[in-house]
């Protein structure tokens, strides 16, 4: 009996060990007709004691899904895909215009304000998190827009 009870406190101890982060605030703003690209910006918050990473993003209806991030060299913006995106223990990482976010490439239709995008996140641990984001237009997100 002892082993049995040992046993289960174990696994509801360490059953947060391999928890995916909280994701507060999706949102992908709208495309403008003819756009090859757009991106989902979220928050990410790690309620574990060791640091959780990002590796992976799925969106279906788009030819290729990636990490990036955007970063200022010489004056110009430019992009870099991410292996990873890290959040740190007991922190959180945001994903927003003008820094980390998930791109969206080649996209089989417009996304318009008001649909609604499933967006399957891998982490490092092997949790998956899938998150409705929604579409919001442009001009209620212009002032968030560094993209």
């Amino acid at each position: 009996m002892k082993r049995v009870f040992v046993g289960s406190l174990f696994m509801v101890m360490s059953s947060g060990a391999f928890a995916a982060p909280v994701i507060t605030d999706a949102w992908i703003p709208e495309q403008p007709p003819g756009a090859m690209a757009s991106a989902v910006f979220l928050n990410m918050i790690n309620q574990t004691d060791k640091p959780e990473a990002l590796v992976k993003a799925e969106a279906p209806g788009f030819k290729l899904v990636q990490l990036h991030q955007s970063i200022e060299v010489n004056g110009m913006h430019k992009m870099i895909e991410q292996k990873e995106i890290v959040v740190p223990a007991h922190g959180e990482t945001r994903l927003a215009p003008g820094g980390y976010h998930i791109m969206l490439i080649q996209p089989e239709k417009r996304l318009q304000a008001g649909d609604s995008l499933p967006v399957t996140l891998t982490f490092a641990d092997g949790s998956h998190e899938t998150v409705s984001v929604p579409v919001k237009k442009r001009s209620a997100m212009s002032g968030m827009m560094k993209h």
